[in-house]
């Protein structure tokens, strides 16, 4: 059954911002009626020794049920009343209740209390007047060129060498062993291996590249390195090693020729001309993406500095999370081992996400107010790019993974309705600007 609202006895106090006690008392009848019920279940399934199903007598039951039809009596009516609570006095709650004092007695009203943290509500202040410049960077033709580069260089041959030493980007054919404190270590040596040299980049192993530079095809060389501090196995790192090195041939890129053939074969272009002109509708696109999140983190930045208002204490630790999170599985997207870095600072990167987390909550405060406020609905066109974008998470098998789908393109499509709303009344200006546009994010 439902509890009645009329019944249901609810004191709301503070405890701090963002944070209400609920003390909440379900009267007797209540009790007793959703007891009963239970209980003719109990009776009807239970399998007591001595008794037909369903002829046990209520005694019997009460003494080998008693305390688990309390606890289901119990979880059942908190869970209605905590929800009726909630709703009847209009509060947005955010995360999971905390449940306090739960009593739950035969013949006794049931009470409990319930703290819970209430996603913040504020007057949004007006954006009327404000103005603000969008830099949009201008396309850097290098950046189209390159895109050919790559690929004359994945279609590129490897010829032999004749007559010079290798050098920078070349490909060397070695053999080599090394010994750390006399004796050989395997880690450090390799046959056949083919290696690109490299003498500029500032890696762990540069001083290899600098010593093979210039050897030729059949050259032996020796020579000592001290192994850097940095290398990730700590029985080799700051030690000193004796290399053995020989050289069996010396290789270098034939790059193809950029011309249609080449880009008719590898790409879905009609040829150069056609890819380029694609390449930098592309790229205009790209960049006039990027202006526009430069403009909304400026137009949140300025909301930000405009309002005052309090956070949840789970939001803000669920936020800082989700940064961290976001950032160490952006950083292994690349490579890289965020954490596992020797400068890694533990403490100083969990304040800094803690600071990003913030402003990642206060923005999604400001953009959930401004769009009641102003009652905006999920941005439609938004909406069903997303669910066709997503279409494979809001119809997995897992339930978690549907629901949080679900949210995302929900919010990203109603975070599109109020900037839209916001363009409307600000002034922008847009700059083209070359180079890198700085972003504080």
């Amino acid at each position: 059954m439902t509890v009645a609202l009329s019944d249901l006895k609810v004191e709301i106090a503070d405890v701090q911002p963002c944070v209400k006690k609920l003390k909440v008392e379900i009267p007797a009848k209540h009790v007793a009626l959703e007891a009963e019920k239970k209980w003719r279940d109990v009776a009807k399934n239970a399998k007591v020794q001595g008794f037909r199903p369903g002829k046990a007598p209520r005694p019997v039951l009460e003494k080998m049920y008693g305390g688990q039809v309390l606890g289901e009596v119990g979880e059942k009516l908190i869970h209605q009343s905590f929800n009726e609570a909630v709703t009847s006095h209009n509060l947005e709650v955010f995360g999971n209740p905390s449940f306090e004092d739960v009593k739950v007695e035969s013949g006794q009203p049931l009470t409990y209390s319930a703290v819970v943290e209430i996603f913040p509500k504020l007057d949004v202040p007006s954006c009327g007047g404000w103005a603000f410049e969008r830099e949009i960077r201008k396309v850097n033709e290098k950046e189209i060129e390159s895109v050919f580069n790559q690929l004359r260089d994945k279609h590129a041959e490897l010829v032999p060498v004749e007559g010079r030493g290798v050098k920078d980007g070349d490909f060397a054919i070695m053999d080599y062993a090394a010994t750390v404190d006399g004796k050989e270590e395997s880690k450090l040596s390799g046959k056949g291996q083919q290696m690109i040299v490299n003498t500029v980049e500032e890696t762990l192993f540069v001083e290899f590249h600098r010593n093979v530079a210039g050897m030729k095809a059949g050259d032996e060389k020796e020579f000592t390195m001290a192994i850097s501090k940095q290398y990730p196995d700590p029985a080799l790192a700051d030690k000193t090693a004796v290399f053995k090195v020989k050289v069996t041939a010396v290789k270098e890129k034939k790059l193809p020729e950029l011309n249609d053939d080449l880009v008719i074969a590898n790409t879905p272009y009609g040829g150069v001309e056609e890819m380029r002109k694609e390449l930098r509708s592309q790229a205009e696109e790209r960049e006039q993406q990027r202006a526009e999140e430069g403009l909304r983190r400026n137009i949140l930045k300025k909301f930000r500095e405009s309002a005052s208002f309090p956070l949840p204490p789970k939001m803000l630790s669920q936020y800082g999370e989700m940064y961290a999170n976001r950032l160490i599985q952006q950083t292994r997207e690349w490579g890289l081992d965020l954490t596992a870095q020797p400068d890694f600072d533990s403490e100083t990167f969990k304040r800094n996400s803690m600071e990003k987390g913030e402003e990642w909550a206060r923005d999604e405060v400001i953009i959930e107010n401004l769009a009641k406020a102003n009652g905006l609905q999920p941005d439609e066109a938004a909406l069903e790019r997303l669910q066709g974008l997503y279409a494979e998470h809001l119809k997995s098998d897992d339930r978690d993974t549907r629901y949080n789908a679900a949210v995302f393109t929900i919010k990203e499509a109603l975070r599109e309705s109020v900037f839209k709303f916001i363009n409307g009344k600000i002034t922008i200006k847009d700059k083209t600007v070359e180079g890198e546009v700085k972003e504080n994010d």
